[in-house]
């Protein structure tokens, strides 16, 4: 761990506004040759296709096709299908699931000339880093931790997603406000900042943290074209800031979800001494039922900000809200203006 320098707060993560078209041009869109530093989260189980990427490059920002979830056969044909809507960086995310999903989807990212790749949270156990940079491609990896941070800092990537546990999807245990200023303190590369950002706002105060830029999955589930169901999108909309629970029932990990009646009243059992054997049972329900849909078991991925958002929109609207809205508080946040 480097040693602490007191009272040092890092404020050049945004580069001079006269030298750029607005004030937000900072060194990720230099790293990433996007116009707006802002990354859409990766979504598995093809909710973030190329329909949704595409879209949210073709904003200016960096769309990100989730590798989980689809076949190879499937992933190869979705990374076609962005190439041919848009012309702008785009990246894949690779989760590390086990070492034959994480190999064989880094040995395709490489096939098919992917130039960016995100990691899921923390380090891929596999040495795809190095495989991915020996062959040019850029890595940023997600981490939830300074420890995390500073390992793959160490392994060669490009920049960090530091990621909250206000995020949606597998969680760490530090909260997004302490986690950002953290890490950027720790290592010298990029950090960009993740977890219950959802508007200008959360925008802003990232890059006040010394992020420079921010990931946000959320918010771009709920975009018209994610392919997230309708019901899904609409229960972001609809919940509130307590409407989220944090549960290692779905993947042995840590998960934030929208709960569900099915989720609650198990939680509640398990709580009250539910046997282990009925507990097994009824996690296996759970998890076969949420696979197809089924009314009341469906536990939605989603950040604890889901009560910031109010309607479903077109990702590109999107992008241009947060950067609009952004210039405005900016200017009213700057004393000379």
């Amino acid at each position: 761990m480097p040693k602490k320098e007191k009272g040092t707060i890092k404020v050049s993560n945004i580069n001079d506004e006269k030298s750029h078209k607005h004030p937000f041009h900072t060194k990720l869109c230099d790293l990433l040759n996007i116009e707006y530093p802002i990354i859409q989260g990766a979504l598995g189980g093809g909710v973030s296709g190329a329909d949704l990427t595409a879209a949210v490059s073709n904003a200016g920002g960096l769309g990100v096709l989730a590798a989980w979830g689809l076949s190879m056969d499937k992933l190869r044909v979705a990374i076609r299908q962005t190439r041919d809507l848009t012309s702008k960086p785009f990246a894949l995310n690779i989760m590390p699931v086990n070492r034959p999903f994480t190999q064989s989807r880094t040995e395709l990212a490489i096939e098919e000339g992917i130039e960016i790749v995100t990691t899921g949270r923390g380090d891929p156990r596999a040495p795809i880093i190095k495989l991915l940079k020996s062959h040019g491609i850029k890595v940023l990896g997600v981490v939830p931790t300074v420890r995390h941070a500073l390992r793959l800092e160490a392994e060669g990537v490009d920049a960090l997603v530091a990621s909250g546990c206000e995020a949606g999807g597998h969680v760490g245990k530090v909260s997004t406000m302490p986690l950002i200023p953290q890490v950027v303190d720790a290592v010298k590369i990029p950090v960009v900042a993740a977890g219950g950002i959802m508007d200008a706002r959360g925008f802003l105060a990232a890059l006040a943290l010394g992020a420079c830029g921010v990931q946000m999955g959320t918010r771009f589930m709920a975009a018209e074209e994610s392919a997230a169901l309708p019901e899904e999108k609409q229960r972001i909309v609809e919940a509130g800031e307590e409407d989220t629970v944090v549960t290692e029932i779905f993947t042995g990990k840590p998960v934030r979800v929208i709960s569900s009646p099915r989720l609650n009243s198990l939680l509640k059992a398990m709580k009250d001494g539910l046997s282990p054997e009925e507990t097994r049972a009824r996690i296996l329900e759970l998890r076969k039922k949420k696979k197809t849909q089924e009314p009341g078991y469906n536990s939605v991925t989603s950040g604890q900000g889901a009560g910031l958002i109010h309607e479903i929109l077109p990702a590109g609207e999107i992008v241009r809200q947060i950067i609009t809205e952004a210039q405005t508080l900016y200017k009213r946040l700057d004393p000379w203006a």
